[in-house]
């Protein structure tokens, strides 16, 4: 799970960890191992968790990565993960340019699956809201929001979030 400080990332190590997984949370914030922990994180890397030593592959770490980063974080994942898993794919803030080889993909039969938001049917998403309402480990979600704002407040939160200075989800409440 790269990004795994971020609202997407905060929300599927919870999700992951309540499922039963064991979770590997990625972050580049040394002070949010504790609160990856908390949400059900079994182990907490940095943003660097396969040293890149010159090979194309690196080891076979995972079955499977949610990345939600993207540019080398979902790069690295991809060298990482094991033979017939999957990564999929939801973030950008890391780039959007993807520098890898086929290797992954012919020798180790890794999927690079995308998350669509857009173009998603409403019954798909009705369904899926519905299962994360259920399923949800609902003592997390207060940990998660880590603040609330109005519409005059978004442009530092973005800020906030493309420096990697945010932690889980920030909720943006229009006033008035």
């Amino acid at each position: 799970m790269t990004g795994a400080s971020g609202g997407v990332g905060s929300t599927t190590v919870a999700l992951l960890a309540h499922r039963g997984f064991e979770v590997v949370a990625s972050t580049g914030k040394k002070n949010e191992h504790g609160y990856l922990q908390g949400l059900g994180a079994d182990r907490v890397v940095g943003r660097t968790f396969a040293p890149d030593d010159g090979r194309t592959l690196g080891p076979q770490l995972w079955g499977g990565v949610v990345d939600c980063v993207g540019g080398s974080a979902l790069a690295q994942a991809l060298r990482t993960t094991r033979y017939g898993g999957a990564v999929a794919a939801s973030g950008l803030t890391g780039g959007n340019e993807l520098t890898t080889t086929v290797y992954p993909f012919i020798v180790r039969g890794v999927a690079l699956l995308g998350i669509d938001t857009v173009a998603t049917p409403i019954d798909e998403r009705r369904a899926l809201w519905l299962s994360m309402a259920n399923e949800f480990p609902i003592d997390r979600c207060e940990d998660m929001v880590a603040q609330e704002i109005d519409l005059g407040g978004l442009t530092v939160a973005l800020d906030l979030v493309l420096n990697g200075a945010a932690r889980g989800r920030i909720l943006v409440a229009p006033h008035g």
